[in-house]
């Protein structure tokens, strides 16, 4: 019974993206050991750069004392001890930390807690789950898959926040798409799924809903944004790609002297989206975490767990400076966690490093009367001094045959 106990818990534990507490009462030192064995014996896969803190309440004052065996933080620190972690107060939420554990007795809340920073083994930057066609985070996928509606837009809010990340979504969640139709056919053919169709299929929750909301949110963020400065050029420099093409596909229609009222109406609205994206105001550049200000909180904290580990009375000014030791760590916490920007991270620095400036290569001057000077008529500046072509001829013989045509203007922005 303690076995099965601890098993659920672990499972919980080994299945986490974030920091995380965990309530021991009721738990026995042989529940506990056996938690931490089935927890941290082997490293937990994590995110490139991700660190993770795990904490269990393990007792407290005289109102909840009596739900935590005495020897619990004794029996916790043998098990990790035994596994090779190392006891650190300086501890906290980084990798330097990881493999090491620490005790907390928090004045303010009359709790005792013991903090876990397992080792970690960085998955790949973009483990991919190619039944789902996509490259989401390991796990996240299935999590995507067969979540509700509403579960699905808060996680889409919290991990995809940006355009670009919710435009990787959508891709995966298509492909997924494309999946249940062919699962569809099959099972209308009377033919029979294999085992590992079978189960994707009887996991996937409302997929067409949650397509059709990704879509409606992008078509939402392109008309009133929000856009970050990236985006923003990156999301005009595509539809640009769309309209060269468009206007190729309509200069062949016109050599043909087919009717081209149609191609028209989507390059005039293709036209329109990309003027309209071009003039939104990107909002200000959200910072990071302040580096320098997790050190200095880091370096204070440790400060602190010295002075309160020391023996004997602390002087009025030591006792002063304890006292904000649980404001210290909360700020910690809260600068860890604002660190974690979300999925698809290598796409979202692909996109911000069109802002990034580039080294001026060094030419010598061109003459003033070597080339004569174009007009920039027909040209949409982005906001920032960006500026690209909206309003080309549509006249000319030059074809492209390659080229598709497309049904709405969303799909124009293609899928890469």
């Amino acid at each position: 019974m303690s076995e099965a106990k601890a098993h659920g818990m672990a499972q919980e534990i080994l299945g986490l993206r974030d920091s995380e507490e965990f309530d021991l009462a009721g738990y026995d030192g042989i529940q506990a050991s056996s938690l931490m064995h089935a927890s941290f014996s082997d490293p937990v896969n994590l995110p490139p750069g991700q660190m993770i803190r795990v904490t269990f309440v393990i007792g407290g004052g005289k109102k909840v004392r009596q739900k935590y065996p005495e020897t619990l933080a004794k029996d916790i620190t043998q098990a990790l001890a035994g596994m090779g972690f190392q006891e650190d107060r300086g501890a906290c939420c980084s990798l330097e930390c990881q493999g090491s554990f620490k005790y907390q007795h928090d004045t303010d809340k009359d709790l005792k807690f013991m903090h876990v920073f397992p080792r970690v083994v960085a998955e790949a930057a973009e483990a991919k789950e190619e039944e789902f066609g996509g490259d989401l985070p390991s796990g996240a996928a299935r999590l995507m898959l067969g979540c509700p509606l509403f579960q699905f837009k808060e996680l889409a809010k919290d991990n995809a926040p940006a355009f670009v990340q919710k435009r990787a979504l959508l891709k995966v969640m298509k492909g997924v798409a494309s999946r249940f139709e062919e699962f569809d056919k099959k099972l209308i053919s009377m033919q029979t799924l294999e085992p590992e169709e079978q189960d994707l299929y009887s996991r996937g929750v409302s997929i067409g809903d949650k397509v059709e909301w990704l879509s409606g949110e992008l078509e939402e963020m392109l008309v009133s944004g929000p856009l970050s400065k990236a985006e923003q050029l990156y999301v005009v420099a595509d539809f640009q790609t769309k309209q060269d093409a468009l206007e190729a596909i309509l200069r062949d229609q016109q050599s043909k002297g087919k009717k081209v009222d149609k191609l028209q109406a989507q390059l005039k609205d293709l036209q329109d989206k990309c003027a309209g994206v071009a003039a939104l105001q990107p909002p200000p550049v959200r910072r990071g975490p302040d580096l320098k200000e997790l050190e200095e909180l880091r370096k204070r904290i440790q400060q602190l767990n010295k002075i309160q580990d020391k023996k004997g009375l602390l002087s009025p000014d030591e006792s002063k400076e304890l006292a904000k030791k649980p404001n210290f760590e909360e700020r910690l916490k809260k600068l860890e966690s604002d660190s974690h920007t979300g999925w698809f991270e290598s796409k979202v620095r692909e996109v911000e490093a069109l802002i990034k400036p580039k080294p001026e290569s060094r030419r010598a001057p061109r003459p003033a009367s070597a080339t004569p000077s174009r007009p920039t008529t027909g040209r949409s500046t982005v906001a920032g001094g960006w500026s690209t072509s909206i309003g080309r001829s549509q006249g000319g013989s030059n074809a492209s045959h390659g080229a598709k045509t497309t049904q709405n203007m969303y799909s124009l922005l293609g899928e890469d």
